[in-house]
């Protein structure tokens, strides 16, 4: 179980990290969401075959274009919205983007992902499918939901977010997420697992943050 820290801890870290960014951060309107980066997955088998238009057989995996994709896996720990001028947080996972070197990675793309050990890529009209089916290999808890003004630990709501394409000196350390709205995201710092292959038949992935 995770514990919100007194207050005479929490803001000074706080408004130190507020202080960093180009557009300090109001405390009072701002949410601040907990995660852990629990996982890269580099090809994810499905349960259920996705049958898509054009092709005869379903889809029972899927990998990345590039060689070095990969999916980053992350858990919502916990989201804080006691800030004296938040009613209510409308949580939607697709908010959610990983940052690196001035790159933002976020929902799945047409045409960047290869359907099994072939040429074959997603396109515009089974992207929606495919997502749906790489969400339910992947994601624990809900889509989006509504907090109301409060502190919510122990979320625990598991997402991934695909990385289409290399980082250039990433070595495999927490990947950074923001989200579209007034928020502040912080990570816990522990570095993720790699993992060949998640989904069915494949190696379980966290599902719980680390204290």
């Amino acid at each position: 179980m995770r514990y919100m820290l007194p207050p005479v801890l929490v803001l000074p870290s706080l408004l130190t990290l507020a202080a960093c960014s180009s557009a300090p951060a109001d405390l009072r309107n701002t949410v601040v969401l907990h995660y852990q980066h629990v996982a890269n997955v580099h090809r994810i088998n499905f349960s259920n075959p996705v049958v898509v238009a054009h092709r005869a057989a379903p889809v029972e995996y899927v990998m990345p274009l590039e060689s070095e994709g990969f999916w980053a896996v992350f858990v919502l720990c916990s989201v804080d919205a006691t800030g004296s001028r938040i009613p209510s947080f409308y949580f939607d996972v697709d908010r959610f983007r990983v940052e690196y070197n001035k790159r933002r990675f976020g929902p799945l793309k047409p045409y960047t992902l290869r359907l099994d050990d072939t040429v074959e890529l997603n396109n515009r009209n089974d992207t929606r499918a495919i997502a749906d089916a790489i969400n339910a290999e992947i994601q624990s808890g809900p889509s989006n939901q509504i907090f109301r003004h409060g502190y919510y630990p122990g979320l625990d709501v598991r997402f991934a977010i695909y990385v289409p394409q290399s980082l250039p000196n990433y070595s495999g350390d927490q990947l950074s997420l923001s989200y579209e709205g007034p928020t502040m995201v912080m990570g816990n710092d522990y570095p993720p697992s790699d993992i060949p292959v998640a989904g069915h038949g494949g190696t379980g992935i966290a599902s719980h943050c680390l204290p």
